[in-house]
């Protein structure tokens, strides 16, 4: 305890500078308790997932927007640059006999589509940290666009350049702090939603209030 108040105070580094002249010329931010740091950023991601799934499963009718290809509730660290840097839920979320059911808690790394369109709206530089895929319903895109959120379209068929996809769709939007991404469906494609926002409660919570 009384190293992390030393810590924070930042009397260790002039400490350190004092006893170290050549590190007072180095422009270098040394935390003594980094791995712990990272350590306690993922479990405040996984406890962020699980609050927010924990809204999706109490609230009725959101069984009727999981898609056939399952949805998923994702969130990533601050920096995130990888799928390995989002949590989501393993095996997605299914309707079973209408219930929304998750199967395993929050995992990184275990999200693929959510998580990539997620990523690549973030490469746009748009400040999103949660993501969550759901039916595509026309009427619901309506009703979020009354709500007052961003609600764009992108192209189904440019899977294999999701990221420059979503930059293009993105290029000339006027982005809320939580947005909605969709794609219509193609030839073998189901229409999908993506509900983006700062985090995975925030992003449920915008589910449930335009249910």
């Amino acid at each position: 305890m009384l190293i992390r108040q030393l810590e924070d105070g930042d009397l260790l580094a002039d400490l350190h500078e004092d006893a170290m002249p050549a590190l007072a010329e180095a422009d270098i931010d040394v935390s003594v308790h980094d791995p712990d740091s990272h350590i306690r950023q993922t479990e405040q991601v996984r406890s962020s997932v699980r609050r927010g799934l924990r809204t999706l499963t109490s609230m009725s009718g959101f069984a009727t927007l999981i898609p056939n290809v399952g949805s998923n509730l994702v969130e990533c660290l601050p920096e995130a640059t990888t799928v390995d840097d989002v949590a989501g839920v393993p095996g997605r979320i299914f309707d079973i006999k209408g219930r929304a059911t998750v199967p395993a808690e929050p995992e990184f790394g275990v999200s693929e589509h959510a998580a990539s369109v997620l990523l690549a709206t973030r490469e746009h530089g748009v400040d999103v940290r949660a993501g969550l895929n759901i039916a595509y319903d026309e009427s619901l895109i309506e009703d979020l666009a009354a709500a007052g959120y961003s609600t764009v379209e992108f192209d189904s068929e440019a899977n294999d350049e999701l990221e420059a996809t979503i930059s293009e769709a993105l290029a000339d939007a006027d982005l809320t702090e939580t947005s909605v991404l969709y794609q219509t469906g193609g030839f073998g494609i189901e229409p999908i939603s993506y509900i983006l926002g700062p985090d995975a409660p925030a992003v449920a919570t915008v589910v449930r209030d335009v249910v």
